[in-house]
C-alpha cells in the first residue's frame, strides 16, 4: 500500500511543480483505508446476519400461516350433515350435534297469511279513503292513521311497512288495475292478519267503499296462514317456520318442499374433510425448515443466494433448531384414550431429525376421533364436568390443571305465578285477552290472546306464541318459554337468555289484571351472570364474573390462566371439578416463534435488535471516517499548497540568480 501511495505521489510531481489535489487523496486515503475497510467488513456481515434472521421470521410466518387450521380445535370438532334429498329438506350445523341418522318426512310448509284487496284501483294514487286501520298480527295489535297525507294505495302502502308491525304491504299490478296485498311477515297459523277500520269518513266502516275496502271481510285470502308440519323418527312437528330448531340437538332443519309419504335421510357426520391435508402440510412445512436451517448455516455460499451460509457458525440458529426439536419432543400432559403422542397418529422423528408420516394411521385416527386428533396440535381444555366447555383462549393463557368453583350459576330471568287453584280449562275472551309484557328490555305491542277456551297448557302455548310473535321481541332476537306446572298450578314465564341482560316484565293488560293466569301486573325479574373461581395447584384464586354463562378470566396475577374462556352450564354450585388446559405441538410451536421474534426478551429478535445497533454504529463510525478524510485531505492541500508557492518562489529566484550569471559572464567577455 505505501508502494502504491509512493508512486502515486511520484507520478503526480514534475519537474518543478505537482499535483496536489492528487497528493492530498491519496495520503487523507491511506489514513483512513484501513478502518474504512474494518467497517465495510463489519455492514457486510451485519446485513447478512439479518437477512438470516429476517429469513427465519419469514419462514415462521409462513409455517403458521399454512398450519392455522391445526391451532384451533373448533376445526377437530365440526360437524357436517348431509340430506339424502336437499331440494325437499336440508340442514345446518349451529352447535355440537352428535353423530347420528334421523328419518324425516316434510308433510307441508309453513306459509304467511296473505290478503289482497277485492277493489281492483285505477292506479297507485288513486284515494281509498281516510279512518284508522287496526290491525291484529298473531295477536299484536297496532292502529295506523290514514288522513289526507297518506290516503292514497301507495300512501297506505308506505304508512304500513314504515309502521313495522309484522306486515308487508305491497301493491300488485294484476294487469287490469291495482291491488293492496297484506302478508304476515312471519308465516304459522298463529300469525293470521285481521284488519278492522274505525272512523271510516263515509259513515261506514265495513261496507265495501272508503277505507272499509281494506277491511278483512273485505278482502280475498289468497294465501292462507299455516304451519309446517314434519315427522323426525316417528314424532310429528309442527312449527310457525319452515326453519326448525331443537328437534335435533345442535341442527337446525331447514324444510324446502313438502313430499308426503316419503322419508328423507338427514346424516350428521364429522367433518373431517381438511384434516389429513393439514397434518401432512405440518409435516412437510417442519421438514422445510430444517432445509432452511441447513441452508443458512452452510459454509459455502452462493452470489444467487444471499441467505446462504448468511448464519454460518450462528449460535443463534443452533439454538433455535434446539428449541424447536425440544418442543415437538416434550409430551402434552391430560391426553388419554388412544390418541396421546404424535406416533399414535402415524408422525415419527427421523435420525437426521425430520418428521415422517404414515397416512394410513393418521386416516385412522381422524376418523375414529378427530378430537383427539386436535388435541395434539390446537390450545384446548378439558373439563371433568360435562357442563363445563372449553371456548377459546388467548397467547398469555398459560397451561395449567385447576379447580373451578361455581358460586353463582347463571340464571334466566324468569316469572312465576301464583296458584290459580284447581280447575278446568281457561276461557279468553274480550274481557281479558290483553296483554303487554317486556322480554330482555324490548316492551311489545298490545298483544291480544285469541278468545277461546283453552287447557291450562294449551293457554301456556298461546301465551308464548303471541310474545314471540310480536316484532320488537322477534326483531331483538328475544324469546320466552312458558309452561304450566300442574302439582303447583302456576305458570312460569321465562327468557331464553341467561345473565344479567336477561330481564322479564308484565307490564299491563287485562289478562293479567284478571287473574286467570295467576301473573301479576309489574312483576320484574332479573337474570344471573355465572359467578367464581379458578383455583391453582398453589391455592391462588382467578375470580371470575360472567357474562351469562361465558366466562372470561381476566386475571392480572402471573401463571393465571388469563383469557382462557370458557362456557359453564347447569345450576350446580360449589366444587365443578377440575379444568386442565394445555397446548398441542402446533400452537406451542406458534407461541415459541413468537417468543424468539420478541424484540426485548427473543432469542432472536433481541439478537436482531442488537445487530441493528451495531450496524448503526457502523453507520456513526463511517461518518466519522469521511469526516476525519475531508479533514486530512483539507489540511493537505494546505499544507502542499503552500509548499507549492514556496517551490514556485524558490524556481523564481533560481531563475533570477542563473540571469544574473548570465548577464555577468556576457559582460566578463
Amino acid at each position: 500500500m505505501a508502494n502504491d501511495i509512493g508512486v502515486s505521489i511520484l507520478n503526480s510531481m514534475g519537474a518543478n511543480t505537482f499535483d496536489v489535489n492528487t497528493i492530498s487523496k491519496t495520503l487523507a486515503e491511506a489514513d483512513v483505508s484501513a478502518r474504512r475497510n474494518i467497517l465495510e467488513n463489519n455492514e457486510t456481515k451485519y446485513n447478512s446476519q439479518l437477512t438470516g434472521y429476517d429469513t427465519l421470521g419469514l419462514a415462521f410466518d409462513g409455517f403458521m400461516s399454512q398450519i392455522s387450521t391445526l391451532t384451533d380445535i373448533a376445526n377437530f370438532q365440526k360437524k357436517t350433515v348431509i340430506s339424502s334429498d336437499s331440494s325437499v329438506i336440508d340442514a345446518t350445523v349451529t352447535g355440537s350435534p352428535n353423530n347420528g341418522s334421523y328419518q324425516v318426512e316434510v308433510q307441508s310448509l309453513a306459509t304467511s297469511h296473505t290478503l289482497a284487496s277485492q277493489t281492483e284501483f285505477a292506479s297507485t294514487s288513486s284515494v281509498v279513503g281516510e279512518g284508522t286501520l287496526t290491525f291484529n298480527v298473531g295477536g299484536a295489535v297496532t292502529n295506523i292513521a290514514i288522513d289526507a297525507t297518506n290516503n292514497t294505495l301507495s300512501g297506505i302502502q308506505q304508512a304500513v311497512n314504515d309502521a313495522g308491525i309484522g306486515v308487508n304491504a305491497t301493491v300488485v299490478n294484476v294487469g287490469t288495475g291495482y291491488k293492496l296485498m297484506f302478508s304476515s311477515a312471519q308465516s304459522g297459523a298463529g300469525n293470521t292478519i285481521d284488519v278492522s277500520i274505525t272512523g271510516d269518513t263515509d259513515g261506514n266502516d265495513t261496507d265495501a267503499a272508503g277505507l272499509s275496502r281494506l277491511a278483512t271481510a273485505n278482502m280475498d285470502e289468497t294465501v292462507a296462514a299455516q304451519d309446517a308440519t314434519v315427522v323426525v323418527n316417528g314424532l310429528t312437528i309442527t312449527n310457525s317456520g319452515n326453519t326448525i330448531d331443537g328437534v335435533i340437538e345442535g341442527i337446525s332443519l331447514n324444510l324446502k318442499s313438502s313430499d308426503i309419504g316419503s322419508t328423507k335421510t338427514i346424516e350428521i357426520q364429522n367433518d373431517t374433510a381438511d384434516l389429513s391435508q393439514a397434518v401432512q402440510d405440518f409435516v412437510d412445512l417442519y421438514n422445510a425448515l430444517d432445509e432452511i436451517f441447513n441452508n443458512l448455516g452452510s459454509s459455502e455460499t452462493d452470489e444467487e443466494d444471499e441467505t446462504m451460509g448468511s448464519l454460518n457458525g450462528d449460535s443463534v440458529l443452533r439454538e433455535v433448531k434446539y428449541q424447536i426439536r425440544n418442543a415437538m419432543i416434550e409430551s402434552i400432559p391430560g391426553l388419554t384414550g388412544s390418541v396421546q403422542s404424535l406416533a399414535d397418529i402415524g408422525i415419527k422423528s427421523e435420525l437426521d431429525g425430520t418428521l415422517s408420516l404414515d397416512t394410513s394411521m393418521l386416516d385412522s385416527a381422524i376418523a375414529n376421533n378427530p378430537e383427539a386428533v386436535g388435541k395434539l396440535f390446537s390450545a384446548s381444555a378439558t373439563a371433568t364436568d360435562n357442563q363445563v366447555t372449553y371456548m377459546g383462549s388467548t397467547d398469555e393463557t398459560l397451561e395449567g390443571t385447576f379447580n373451578l368453583t361455581v358460586n353463582t350459576a347463571a340464571s334466566q330471568a324468569q316469572i312465576a305465578g301464583a296458584s290459580i287453584g284447581v280447575g278446568g280449562d281457561i276461557t279468553i275472551d274480550g274481557t281479558n285477552n290483553v296483554l303487554k309484557v317486556a322480554v330482555d328490555g324490548n316492551t311489545t305491542l298490545d298483544l291480544q290472546l285469541t278468545q277461546g277456551t283453552y287447557t291450562r297448557a294449551d293457554l301456556a302455548k298461546e301465551m308464548a306464541r303471541v310474545i314471540n310473535n310480536d316484532s320488537t321481541v322477534a326483531g331483538a332476537g328475544a324469546k320466552v318459554a312458558v309452561e304450566y306446572d300442574d302439582a303447583t298450578q302456576t305458570y312460569t314465564m321465562t327468557s331464553n337468555k341467561y345473565g344479567s341482560a336477561s330481564s322479564l316484565e308484565l307490564v299491563s293488560g287485562s289478562f293479567l289484571t284478571s287473574g286467570v293466569s295467576g301473573l301479576g301486573v309489574t312483576a320484574q325479574t332479573t337474570g344471573t351472570d355465572v359467578q367464581g373461581f379458578l383455583e391453582n395447584t398453589d391455592g391462588t384464586l382467578y375470580t371470575f364474573v360472567g357474562q351469562g354463562q361465558d366466562v372470561t378470566i381476566n386475571s392480572i396475577l402471573d401463571g393465571s390462566p388469563k383469557g382462557l374462556e370458557l362456557k359453564i352450564e347447569g345450576t350446580t354450585t360449589g366444587a365443578r371439578g377440575t379444568v386442565e388446559f394445555n397446548r398441542g405441538y402446533a400452537d406451542r410451536l406458534g407461541m415459541l416463534f413468537d417468543d424468539m421474534m420478541d424484540e426485548d426478551t427473543g432469542i432472536i429478535g433481541n439478537r436482531m435488535s442488537n445487530v441493528q445497533d451495531r450496524l448503526d454504529d457502523v453507520e456513526e463510525q463511517k461518518v466519522k471516517v469521511d469526516e476525519r478524510y475531508d479533514a486530512l485531505e483539507l489540511k493537505y492541500r494546505i499544507q502542499f499548497g503552500a509548499l507549492q508557492t514556496l517551490l514556485s518562489e524558490m524556481e523564481s529566484t533560481r531563475q533570477s540568480l542563473a540571469a544574473m550569471l548570465t548577464s555577468t559572464n556576457n559582460s566578463d567577455n
